[in-house]
This record gives C-alpha cells, sequence and structure tokens, in this order.
C-alpha cells in the first residue's frame, strides 16, 4: 500500500469517524455516559431548540450531535473509562466503536491486506492527532500569557485527570489501536478474496489453453488431406481411379 493511497484512506477514515460518533451520541447515550447521568437527554434538547427552524434545524441538530460525539471521543480515552467506569459496559461500548466502524469501513474501501488495514487505521490516528494537537499550540500563540491552555488543561484535568494533550493523544492512541485490529481483520478478509479469484481466473486460462491445442491441430489435419491428392481419373473413359492404379479399370487404357 503506497504512502498516496496512505495519506488518501487516512484522509476519508477521519471523515468517516464524524458520523460514526454521531451514532455514539445519538443511540449510545455517550454524553449521559461520561457525565456519570449529570447531563441526560442533550440531543432532545437540541432538537427542541431548533424544530422551529425546519430542514436547518434538523441539520444544526445532526451536526451538533457529531460534534459533540466526536469530542467526547477526542477527550476521555478508553482507559478512563475502564477505571472510572468499569461497570458501564454501554459507556465503553460507546467510546469504542466509533473508533471500530472508522478503522472497518475505510480499510474494507481501500485496504486489499491486513498491513494495508494497520495503515489505514494509523493514517487515521496520525491525522488527528496532529489537529488536535495544532489546537493546543494555537491557543498557546493567540491567548497571550499561557490563558488558553491553562483552561484547556484544567478543564481536562477536572474531568480525566490528565492534561489537555496526554488526554487526547491517549484517546486517538487508544481508540486507533482498536480499530487498527478490526482494519487488519477487514484487510485479511479483501486479502483471501483477491487471491481466490486470480486462482480461479489462472485456472479457467489453463483450460482454455488446453482446448485450443486439439481444435488446431485438427484444423491443420484437414487442411493437409484436402491440399493433398488421392484420386485421378482416366483420360479415355473420365472413370475415377486411385493413386495405386497404372490401367483404367474400366476401358483399359493406360493412366
Amino acid at each position: 500500500m503506497g504512502w498516496g493511497r496512505v495519506i488518501k484512506s487516512g484522509c476519508a477514515g477521519m471523515c468517516c469517524l464524524i458520523p460514526m460518533a454521531f451514532i455514539s451520541f445519538r443511540f449510545l447515550n455517550l454524553t449521559e455516559g461520561v457525565t456519570g447521568g449529570l447531563i441526560t437527554n442533550i440531543d432532545d434538547a437540541i432538537g427542541s431548540l431548533t424544530s422551529s427552524l425546519g430542514g436547518i434545524g434538523i441539520l444544526i441538530q445532526l451536526l451538533a450531535g457529531m460534534f459533540i460525539g466526536a469530542v467526547m471521543i477526542f477527550l476521555f480515552p478508553i482507559h478512563w473509562c475502564l477505571f472510572y467506569r468499569p461497570n458501564d459496559v454501554m459507556l465503553i461500548i460507546a467510546v469504542t466503536i466509533p473508533w471500530i466502524l472508522c478503522c472497518a469501513i475505510t480499510s474494507g474501501l481501500f485496504a486489499h491486506t491486513p498491513r494495508g488495514g494497520v495503515h489505514t487505521s494509523l493514517a487515521i490516528g496520525i491525522g488527528y492527532a496532529i489537529i488536535l494537537s495544532l489546537v493546543y499550540i494555537i491557543l498557546a500563540v493567540v491567548i497571550p500569557f499561557g490563558f488558553g491552555t491553562a483552561i484547556l488543561d484544567g478543564l481536562l484535568l477536572g474531568l480525566t485527570d490528565l492534561p489537555y494533550l496526554v488526554a487526547v493523544l491517549t484517546a486517538v492512541l487508544e481508540g486507533t489501536i482498536v480499530g487498527a485490529i478490526f482494519g487488519a481483520f477487514i484487510g485479511s478478509l479483501r486479502y483471501k478474496s483477491k487471491g481466490g479469484k486470480e486462482k480461479k481466473k489462472k485456472k479457467k486460462i489453463k483450460v482454455k489453453d488446453e482446448d485450443l491445442e486439439p481444435r488446431e491441430m485438427f484444423v491443420r489435419e484437414v487442411v493437409e488431406e484436402v491440399s493433398t491428392p488421392t484420386s485421378d481419373y482416366c483420360k479415355n473413359c473420365g472413370a475415377r481411379l486411385t493413386s495405386e492404379d497404372l490401367f483404367c479399370t474400366n476401358c483399359g487404357a493406360k493412366k
């Protein structure tokens, strides 16, 4: 799998992760899980606020759900869920399922080997690690005296007991590792399927070659038989003679 294809699959996977995060937000109660039940029905609240806007309101609700779901899976690492919510199985599923679906779908589209599935998943993780790190750097540059980064670190220390960079990079790394397992599995399925098709195709071509040989021999024999004269005619009476006859069997004239 070339680097260009890896980068292309990584960009596609990064776009795929956002709608997968909406699934966790909308159907797996991700917000309720990470807040310990403190915040509930936030999706219904957004829907109520935007219901008067019609189609635009539905679009805003979808985009808000995608954004909130993505923020949750980036800020809360999988190990945090295991340490602080060990009995909340749905929370662990909600945090991991976007990575699993994203890596599996992207590997199914771009990867043809297990290694390709792993590379695709790593490209997704590296891409998000760069973007989330740039957010921290931009805040450090834009807001003087480190107030922006201090706010982020203080917020994440209160939520996860980890500073911002450690929390987000750990979340991305753990999600990528889990997704890479499923990406490699999907890549192995595509690799076996491709190998089986090639084997079948080669076998079919071999059978065709074997069929063509006797056919060519048969055509060659027929042409030779037609081109070689096996009989003659008497010049006196026109009776048909064979190559072994020296005299005409009908009138006795010499051949």
